[in-house]
């Protein structure tokens, strides 16, 4: 359960942005914003006034709500009654209301303007997206956690992997690994339309497959009503195998990225994954408060540049992405992204996955992913497992089933 001490002090931080531009109150729904803030993600609407203590409308569960939410809990059967609850609770309706415009659905968003017909609508969306950019030592700790546990789940993953079963069959046998250590299953993202389950466990060419995920990787999935992940395709002796996964411990997300091969690599791919690496290398010499993170994604561009690797940096042609990292926590998609034109100074508590990654057409895709963690004296590691390409061992043919 997230301490008293910990929610209050996100709350006076989104009180101070509140009070920058006069803003009364702050009404909170989407889930991810709601625990954040709360400690709870039961069906429930959270008000915070720009001055005083949160509270808490809850429809379901109201015990467990109770359990997990320190602030005043108001039991409802219908969020219109939020305003005369404000009203006999003493609270004044606010003359400016911050919303959570960038997740809000249009027919709830219309009907809060309803609600509150007398007040002005502000987008509080960036100032929750700039809070929850900077984590607290509550929250690094957690994400150190989940960092270790992937290292854990992933020392299993060449014993796992087998030539002649699918890339499904081997996602099933990782994800056991993940789910086994606490993984929730459910990984969160921010963005309009955008899904992940897991990770993606990809191999040969099925590697190049791009799709409509925001990412470089995707693959050609179970099918047309998800078509991202790992497939029935058969993983073959001297092909890439790429685990690009995001661990999800106690909340928190992080993401990593390793690479295997049963047999020999081809030199085209081994040749981008040292690349990578250089790619990362140097990115995180650079990764410290102030640095601006669009400086970092034209770093990572030049570099995959000189080795002449352009084309192939990020996804392959017209398919290819414009960042090299992004910021992770609750949600998957977080600030700040390493991208053009974000001209956005890292801070110390910010937690970035830098993922240079190459797409080699028909051979595969060759890369690595990690998180990492902004401190004052630089960039902490915080997907510990060693990051060279595992070999895996000679008897990894499949016999059986």
């Amino acid at each position: 359960m997230t301490p008293k001490e910990e929610l209050q002090g996100r709350i006076k931080r989104l009180q101070d942005k509140m009070t920058a531009v006069e803003c009364d109150g702050v009404l909170i729904l989407q889930n991810v914003d709601l625990y954040y803030f709360s400690g709870t993600m039961q069906n429930s609407r959270l008000y915070i006034p720009a001055f005083g203590e949160p509270v808490l409308f809850c429809r379901k569960n109201l015990n467990r709500a109770a359990s997990e939410c320190p602030w005043g809990l108001i039991p409802v059967s219908n969020y219109r009654s939020i305003p005369d609850s404000l009203s006999e609770l003493g609270y004044p309706l606010p003359k400016r209301l911050g919303l959570e415009i960038d997740v809000l659905p249009a027919a709830v968003y219309l009907g809060l303007i309803r609600l509150f017909s007398g007040s002005e609508v502000l987008d509080a969306s960036s100032w929750i997206g700039d809070l929850r950019a900077v984590k607290s030592p509550y929250e690094m700790e957690i994400i150190r956690r989940a960092g270790r546990k992937m290292a854990d789940a992933f020392a299993s993953v060449p014993s796992l992997i087998k030539l002649g079963r699918s890339e499904l069959a081997a996602a099933m046998r990782v994800e056991n690994e993940l789910r086994k250590l606490g993984h929730q299953g459910c990984v969160r993202m921010r963005g309009f339309n955008q899904e992940f389950f897991y990770g993606h466990l990809l191999s040969g060419s099925n590697g190049c497959l791009a799709s409509f995920n925001d990412g470089v990787t995707a693959g050609k999935g179970l099918g047309s009503f998800f078509p991202q992940g790992p497939g029935e395709k058969i993983i073959q002796v001297n092909e890439p195998i790429f685990l690009d996964y995001v661990g999800v411990f106690d909340g928190y997300n992080i993401d990593q990225t390793r690479m295997y091969v049963s047999g020999v690599l081809p030199e085209r791919l081994k040749y981008a994954f040292q690349v990578a690496l250089e790619i990362q290398a140097r990115l995180t010499e650079h990764i410290k408060p102030g640095a601006v993170a669009s400086d970092l994604y034209h770093l990572a561009f030049d570099i995959a540049d000189g080795a002449g690797l352009s084309q192939n940096f990020m996804g392959y042609g017209s398919e290819r992405v414009k960042f090299v990292g992004h910021g992770v926590g609750l949600e998957l998609d977080e600030r700040p992204v390493v991208a053009p034109g974000f001209r956005v100074s890292l801070e110390a508590g910010m937690v970035i996955a830098l993922e240079p990654k190459f797409v080699i057409p028909g051979l595969g895709i060759a890369g690595i992913e990690n998180t990492w963690l902004v401190t004052d004296s630089g960039a902490e590691k915080i997907t510990v497992l060693p990051d060279e390409l595992v070999t895996l061992p000679g008897d990894n043919i499949l016999l059986s089933s």
